[in-house]
């Protein structure tokens, strides 16, 4: 059995596939996700792209206490991109026996539960093993793919929409440039010239 990242939530404890994990941190959602499922918390910035939080507590309908003030993110690489699942504390990386590990049938593991892949008692506790491919339906995969497409199109209009105000504003000054310069130009030939014709009516009046 390859490393798991071994987490707790709501008291009972769950492995994730190490070999998939990005990274294990702190962080709230900077922006909700309209029409994704109630178990998305919304999404996080990770490394310049929009990451979805799914709070495993109400994925998985343990929500029998208060989750940790101080819960923490699992960044993990799926089929869909990587997806920040809510934890309420990461307990340890572990390796688990071959011999301590028992596949859940396949009569049992689905539905709802489509996601464990098997279960074992380690340490001294019920450790239920977690295919994080599985956490999220293909229909609400692709909701979340929409939602957050939408929003990176609507950063990329607000990007053009700036680039163009910014070169609109460039050409301006460009413009306004070139008028005073033209302007200075003019200016300095006038003055140029009026010492001559100064000159020649006092010649006239002599």
């Amino acid at each position: 059995m390859n490393k798991q990242v071994i987490c707790d939530i709501d008291g009972q404890y769950y492995g994730l596939d190490s070999a998939s994990v990005r990274s294990i941190e702190n962080g709230v959602p900077q922006m909700l996700l309209g029409g994704a499922p109630d178990f998305v918390e919304g999404l996080i910035k990770f490394r310049g792209e929009w990451v979805p939080i799914v709070r495993l507590r109400s994925l998985f309908g343990t929500d029998k206490s208060e989750q940790p003030k101080y819960s923490q993110l699992i960044y993990m690489s799926t089929f869909i991109g990587t997806v920040a699942y809510r934890v309420d504390k990461v307990v340890e990386i572990d390796v688990l026996a071959d011999g301590e590990f028992q596949r859940i049938p396949i009569v049992v593991n689905s539905g709802k539960t489509a996601y464990m892949v098997g279960a074992c008692c380690h340490h001294g506790r019920l450790l239920l093993v977690v295919d994080h491919n599985r956490l999220l339906s293909r229909d609400e995969a692709q909701n979340v793919k929409a939602g957050i497409k939408v929003i990176y199109e609507a950063e990329e209009a607000e990007r053009r929409r700036k680039e163009e105000e910014e070169a609109k504003r460039k050409a301006e000054e460009e413009a306004k440039r070139k008028e005073e310069e033209a302007a200075t130009v003019a200016e300095g030939a006038g003055t140029e010239a009026e010492p001559e014709n100064t000159a020649g009516k006092n010649d006239g009046i002599s």
